[in-house]
């Protein structure tokens, strides 16, 4: 049963609580977390990349990984992006342009990782 539990949905549904705890530290006056969820275009995506460590985990079940970690990452990857934008608190139009980096780097390192399994197993 754990060869099903843990798996790119898992890494996902935690970074997507991740968010919306983030959200709700960052209140006025100050808004202590701005600085940091300007700059999660990046980090998001590049934290992605640590669900291509399942296949060093014996335990997990290989048969359609990849499409799982594709599917799962495009849509997980949409709302935690988009949840961690919202949570910004002035938003103008370089919010938008928040998203789609975080998305295009995203879709980058879904490619580069997928290789690098390819290649490697």
């Amino acid at each position: 049963m754990t060869r099903y539990l843990i798996g790119p949905e898992l890494f996902w549904l935690l970074m997507y609580a991740a968010a919306a705890l983030l959200g709700k530290m960052n209140i006025a006056p100050k808004f202590p977390l701005n600085d940091f969820i300007d700059t999660l275009w990046f980090w998001l995506p590049a934290v992605s990349l640590l669900v291509f460590g399942l296949w060093w985990i014996p335990s997990v079940e290989k048969n359609w990984l990849l499409l799982r970690v594709w599917m799962v990452g495009i849509v997980g990857g949409h709302f935690v992006v988009e949840k961690a934008i919202n949570a910004y608190s002035t938003q103008g139009p370089g919010t938008g342009m928040g998203y789609l980096a975080g998305m295009i780097f995203l879709f980058v390192f879904l490619v580069v990782g997928s290789i690098f399994v390819k290649i490697r197993f």
